[in-house]
């Protein structure tokens, strides 16, 4: 009995059975979102993203600035700041929003968490849209959930200070450098992402999610969404003048700029999500 080929032969059945699953999942998915208006539900995710964003990211940079110590903090930003585009301002206000971070009083961190957990009740509210259920009381619910983001913020946060104060002087400087650089940023931010996607989706999902199919759609998702924040680097190092579309205020541009890229990710965080619905179900009709 040749046990060897048989060995072999089991992972090349997982695999074909994997493949299988994920090309069955995907008109799965499109029928689902052909079900919603996706881009609606998008734009109202981006209304709740647009009011979070920046109290979540004040509490999650708070609470790195308590472990790691304000000072640190402080350094960590400024060496973020140095790689990040220079096009709209976008280093001057990352240091901004570190320097009034680290320096909020408990009151103002409580307060901040008031509109930070709105994007929360936005998600449940998407989620039971695609989920096609009803979940009662939405708003506290979701609420309540979004302390689950806040959990992994500041991991994420500790990440990116980590990238930052170890990239530069591991890669040296030059093209060739410059290009590793970016490569390894991508892998960064792909493992980040899967993790946010993978507790958001897990947190606010009204039915259960199998776990592997969970785990799919996060990092498919989460490949996106590092490729595509990486290609908006791009394009702001290129030095694009949006404030052109807007009578010439840069300020305007930038803040449109931001609502577009926000827009994006909310549209790639629910196709996620219905992805991940369809990899669920076809666990189920499989098992």
């Amino acid at each position: 009995m040749d046990t060897d080929g048989a060995g072999r032969g089991r992972p090349r059945g997982r695999a074909r059975r994997l493949a299988r699953r994920l090309l069955r999942s995907v008109p799965q998915t499109r029928r689902r979102l052909a079900e919603q208006d996706l881009l609606l539900l998008a734009a109202g995710l981006t209304f709740y993203a647009g009011i979070a964003v920046i109290p979540l990211l004040l509490v999650a940079v708070f609470l790195v600035g308590s472990v790691l110590g304000h000072d640190q903090v402080h350094e960590l930003a400024q060496r973020l700041a140095d790689l990040a585009p220079e096009g709209l301002g976008f280093s001057v206000r990352l240091v901004e929003l570190v320097q009034a971070a680290v320096a909020l009083p408990p009151l103002a961190v409580a307060a901040a968490l008031i509109p930070a957990t709105t994007y929360g009740e936005g998600l449940l509210r998407a989620f039971d849209r695609l989920a096609e259920v009803r979940t009662p009381g939405k708003g506290l619910r979701g609420r309540l959930k979004a302390i689950a983001l806040l959990g992994t913020l500041p991991l994420l946060v500790m990440g990116a200070f980590a990238v930052v104060a170890v990239l530069p002087d591991l890669i040296g400087a030059g093209p060739g450098m410059t290009v590793l650089g970016g490569y390894l940023t991508f892998w960064v931010a792909w493992i980040g992402g899967t993790l946010l996607l993978a507790v958001t989706y897990r947190a606010f999902s009204p039915v259960p999610l199998d776990t592997s199919g969970l785990f799919w759609a996060s990092a498919g998702t989460g490949s996106f969404l590092a490729g595509m924040s990486l290609g908006w680097v791009v394009v702001l190092e290129a030095g694009v003048e949006v404030g052109r579309a807007y009578g010439g205020s840069e300020e305007l541009g930038a803040a449109a700029l931001f609502a577009i890229y926000l827009f994006l990710v909310q549209l790639a965080c629910l196709t996620g999500y219905a992805w991940a619905l369809a990899l669920s179900g076809s666990a189920s009709t499989r098992s």
